[in-house]
């Protein structure tokens, strides 16, 4: 309970230093894309940009864990298999052997 107050406070924090941060910069500027021109103030731009580079971030932190969970269950069959084998050969092997 407690660390999601402190999550909640920290978030309050930031999207009030952030709603500042746009404030402060109200300078109107002219960011040229490729295939279009927009006109926004600069702190609107580096927001834009922030939540951008936040997505970008998220979809690799994504693709990354589904690989890692691909890699989990391939091991994992693996290891089915394997410890199928183990009772097989157990079950079958010499009586010298026991």
């Amino acid at each position: 309970m407690t660390r999601r107050l402190v999550a909640a406070i920290v978030f309050a924090l930031l999207a009030l230093v952030c709603a500042g941060f746009v404030r402060l910069n109200g300078v109107a500027t002219r960011v040229d894309l490729y295939f279009a021109t927009v006109a926004a103030t600069v702190g609107q731009a580096l927001v834009v940009a922030f939540i951008a580079g936040w997505l970008v971030g998220v979809v690799g932190a994504l693709a990354y864990a589904l690989r890692l969970a691909r890699e989990r269950a391939a091991l994992a069959r693996a290891l089915r298999l394997a410890e199928g084998e183990v009772r097989t050969l157990r079950a079958t092997q010499p009586a010298h052997a026991r």
